[in-house]
């Protein structure tokens, strides 16, 4: 349980701790582990050179020292024989001379041994026995400078320096073989607390990278596999698949609340699509009645799509409700244009049974001329017959006038109505564009409010076709009664003529039957007149009919298009 809790962390804490603090906890504990590793290397390399360097400085130098001194007892022996044995005096002497600097050595090599000294020997007795061992060699070299027998000389050498040599020797013996001991029981100990001190670096290497795994292994639970449930939920929230979502990471860190947010954020995305979407079924089945019905859930940067959502049906209302008053606009126009057109045909009627009563009048008034020419009293009273005929058709032709006055000005406001009704042809097709804009924006969802635009706009393009086919028949019936008006002007104008011709033949029928003959001529000429103002008559009248129908078309359309509006609710 220990080591478990020594080589892993605190799942239920990790999982709970912000992404600062998983990352500070799992390093902290990383570092110690790294720096009780480092400080147990550490430890491990001072222990190693500390050994080396006791050992070196310790046990080196004391096994160097009396090695030292033991070299120059050899010397010192060395040099005694050569100068025993010499025959030459300058080598004796030299000899004696090397011998006597080896006492001055070892002085100097036991005053250091004494100080780096750590043994159990005890060097002030070495001391004494090398002093011993001085003391005879000095008395040898007395003896040589005495010139005392050869004999003399060697016994002093083989019975007391010798002997004296061999104790110190001995006794140096005793502590090289200690400072041995010493060095291999030092030696021994610097190897066990190194190799401690690395099982035990080992062994905080090994639980740091037990540690490091499990940390690892740790932290991508903590931190990997949140990632890629929210990476996931973030694919499918870009894909569009709200319904797919399903996070179920929960924690108190900063994945924890990004999940919490994810979340919160799809179910109102969600919401708001659902709303959108609900809205727009209700435009595409009619209703601009109002928006959105759940406007608080539009918040923040969301609240512009409410604001759109209200836009788009309060002017798709508005725009309707002008729509649908011009077309009852255009259907009153239509039905009044109708009535004009009616009355208009009515009036032509008139004014064609008139000129046929005038046509009459005038083929009996030439042939009363004619009979004026064979009788000048019966052509005095048939011209004051023609003469009231002649005021009568002056009265007519002045009523003709009139009609035709007002046929012009119908025809002016059936035009004006034409263009209004293009007019609003124009702007129900701006309209459908727009629609028909909105409906792509609205996707799979506008697709009804897309036929219905394409409904309104084809019926617009039909409105304009035939208020445009309109305009051209008003426009020919204006130029017909232009045509009339001129040729009733004329008439007028030569009624007025024969009228001031009667008038002067009821002075002049008595004097002279001659100009019985010429007013039959001007008789002729006035019937030929009439022939034609009945034609023009008679076109009138097929140009009203023609109105007429023009009109009670152009009202069907307009309750058709009524019809269609009445299908939305504004």
């Amino acid at each position: 349980m220990f080591l478990k809790k020594l080589v892993s962390l605190d799942a239920e804490k990790l999982h709970n701790y912000s992404f600062k603090k998983k990352f500070a906890v799992s390093f902290k504990r990383m570092v110690a582990y790294m720096i009780v590793a480092v400080i147990a290397l550490v430890v491990t390399v001072i222990l190693a050179t500390n050994g080396l360097a006791t050992i070196y400085k310790t046990y080196y130098t004391e096994q160097t020292l009396q090695a030292e001194i033991r070299i120059d007892m050899q010397a010192l022996t060395k040099s005694y024989l050569w100068a025993l044995s010499a025959k030459d005096e300058s080598v004796r002497d030299e000899q004696l001379k090397k011998a006597s600097e080896k006492y001055t050595d070892f002085d100097s090599n036991l005053a250091a041994l004494k100080k780096v000294y750590t043994g159990k020997e005890d060097l002030s007795q070495i001391s004494k026995d090398l002093k011993n061992a001085e003391e005879e060699g000095t008395t040898l070299q007395k003896m040589f400078e005495d010139g005392a027998k050869s004999d003399e000389i060697f016994t002093q050498y083989n019975d007391k320096l010798y002997p004296a040599i061999d104790v110190s020797v001995q006794d140096f013996k005793k502590i090289s073989t200690e400072i041995t001991e010493q060095a291999d029981s030092h030696f021994n100990f610097v190897i066990f607390i190194v190799s401690l001190a690395l099982v035990v670096t080992v062994l905080v290497v090994v639980v740091t990278l037990i540690y490091v795994r499990n940390m690892r292994r740790q932290l991508e639970d903590a931190i990997v596999v949140p990632v890629e449930e929210l990476k996931e939920a973030a694919s499918l929230l870009a894909q569009g698949k709200l319904k797919d979502i399903t996070i179920t990471y929960e924690s108190e860190d900063e994945l924890g609340e990004l999940a919490d947010d994810i979340k919160a954020s799809t179910k109102e995305t969600e919401e708001i699509v659902n709303d959108i979407s609900e809205t727009l079924d209700r435009v595409a089945g009619g209703d601009f009645t109002h928006g959105s019905e759940h406007a608080e859930i539009y918040i923040n940067d969301y609240n512009p799509i409410k604001v759109s959502l209200d836009d788009i049906t309060s002017k798709l209302a508005a725009t309707l409700g002008m729509v649908k008053d011009s077309s009852s606009r255009v259907s009153d126009g239509a039905l009044n244009m109708r009535e004009g057109a009616n009355g208009l045909a009515e009036g032509a009627t008139d004014q064609a049974a008139a000129i046929e009563e005038l046509t009459a009048s005038v083929q009996t008034v030439s042939s009363q001329t004619q009979d004026m020419a064979d009788s000048a009293n019966r052509g005095s009273s048939m011209v004051v017959q023609v003469k009231d005929d002649v005021e009568v058709g002056a009265e007519k032709m002045s009523r003709v006038t009139d009609a035709m006055s007002s046929i012009t000005t119908a025809s002016n406001e059936i035009a004006t109505i034409a263009n209004t009704i293009q007019d609003i042809a124009s702007q129900t097709a701006l309209l459908s564009l727009n629609a028909s804009i909105e409906a792509a924006r609205a996707g799979e969802a506008g697709r009804g409010f897309a036929v219905v635009a394409e409904e309104i706009s084809n019926l617009a393009q039909n409105s304009s076709e035939a208020a445009k086919h309109t305009q051209d028949l008003i426009n020919d019936t204006l130029r017909e009664i232009e045509d009339g008006n001129a040729v009733v002007t004329e008439t007028q104008d030569a009624l007025m003529k024969v009228k001031e011709s009667v008038d002067e033949v009821v002075s002049i029928i008595q004097e002279t039957g001659e100009i019985a003959s010429s007013q039959s001529e001007s008789m002729k000429e006035i019937s030929e007149g009439i022939e034609q103002i009945s034609g023009v008559i008679q076109a009138n009248t097929a140009t009203a009919q023609q109105s007429s129908a023009v009109s009670q078309q152009l009202s069907d359309q307009s309750e058709n298009l009524n019809h269609l509006i009445d299908q939305f609710k504004i």
